[in-house]
């Protein structure tokens, strides 16, 4: 845990999609940058997103970007039609519980960045270290 906690401190900007892995915050030195990836999963997700990300990281002085995925850069496109509920309707998800919601929006979603979309996330990350 030494090891991964020198790591991430010596980081300048950390970025991941939403998962637990990204606890990895707490060891981000004051004013880096944090970029969350936030899969597709309507409000729900978002929700989450913020409470477990966004605001701890405001309150650890680190500075926090936010670039959300399309459904074109879902692997959730490619698995169900355009009108199943787990794309139109993710609340209805919600209500299965949540070993079913966290199934279909955390395991079994995989997301690849349309780069050009993603580009002015990173050029503000990078403005961000030029401050």
């Amino acid at each position: 845990m030494s090891n991964i906690a020198a790591v991430v401190n010596s980081c300048d900007v950390l970025m991941g999609v939403h998962g637990a892995g990204l606890t990895n915050i707490l060891f981000l030195p004051e004013n880096a940058i944090f970029i969350q990836v936030v899969p597709c999963g309507g409000i729900q997700v978002e929700w989450l997103a913020t409470n477990d990300f966004e605001q701890p990281s405001e309150d650890m002085n680190i500075k926090y970007l936010e670039y959300k995925i399309t459904l074109e850069e879902s692997t959730l496109k490619q698995q169900y039609p355009l009108d199943h509920m787990i794309i139109k309707d993710p609340s209805s998800i919600v209500k299965q519980g949540w070993e079913t919601f966290k199934s279909v929006y955390f395991d079994k979603q995989n997301v690849k960045l349309d780069v050009n979309r993603f580009r002015p996330t990173l050029q503000k990350a990078l403005e961000l270290l030029r401050q």
